[in-house]
């Protein structure tokens, strides 16, 4: 996962503190979220007193991670962040997908037809009967 981002270690987390999308993408960020190091990781790497430079990738990257207070929340926000405006995007067409559906129900010539022919066709099915003549026009 750390090979797949192509920045140094404090630059990735400067961008995460800063919730910059144009440095990180979501499914960065949801990699970031999914190999967060565990408490008891954790644990270990806070009485680690040496060379972090001696230390692997992994850990060095735990201990960029262990420098941000709550960071997997604040990563949780980050994600959450980048797919809002996705998300708002699509909301905003499908509704304007209703809007089209209703402005094309409301101004259709065929069914408003439809609409006054319905009282008729009642009313001629019901000629005759105590209800004859019941249905009204509503158009």
């Amino acid at each position: 996962m750390l090979t797949k981002v192509k920045m140094p270690l404090p630059d990735m987390m400067a961008a995460v503190l800063a919730m910059d999308e144009s440095v990180l993408d979501v499914d960065q960020v949801e990699n970031l979220i999914k190999f967060c190091p565990t408490k008891e990781e954790m644990e270990l790497l806070k009485g680690y007193t040496g060379d972090k430079e001696s230390l692997g990738k992994c850990e060095q990257y735990f201990m960029e991670l262990m420098k941000v207070p709550r960071v997997e929340s604040k990563l949780r926000v980050f994600s959450f962040k980048i797919q809002f405006n996705c998300q708002i995007s699509e909301f905003k067409k499908s509704l304007n997908t209703v809007n089209s559906a209703c402005e094309e129900v409301r101004n259709s010539l065929k069914l408003k037809d439809i609409m006054k022919k319905i009282p008729f066709l009642g009313n001629t099915l019901n000629q005759g009967t105590a209800r004859g003549e019941d249905l009204q026009l509503l158009f």
